[in-house]
């Protein structure tokens, strides 16, 4: 039997989840860990928003980087950034 991947779920579920997975094509598994991807993004994002409501789209956008990214490596995106425009 699978064993489960979460706490809250059982292993029969866990078996029938990791079924489903193993009949993906790899496109269907690319297209669901990038709809997962993109999910966990704007939740970062909308997450940063709601700690920061007043902060402009600009701010916005570099506080997720520097999240993303960190410090130094979001710092070296914005001077690039900066000398394109």
């Amino acid at each position: 039997m699978t064993q489960p991947l979460s706490a809250d779920t059982t292993a029969e579920a866990a078996e029938v989840q990791f079924a489903a997975w193993r009949r993906m094509s790899p496109a269907e598994k690319l297209a669901q860990v990038e709809s997962l991807n993109a999910t966990v993004l704007l939740l970062e994002r909308e997450g940063i928003r709601m700690r920061n409501p007043s902060m402009s789209e600009e701010e916005l956008r570099r506080a997720v980087l520097v999240k993303r990214l960190g410090p130094e490596l979001a710092e070296r995106v914005f001077q690039a950034d900066t000398r394109e425009r």
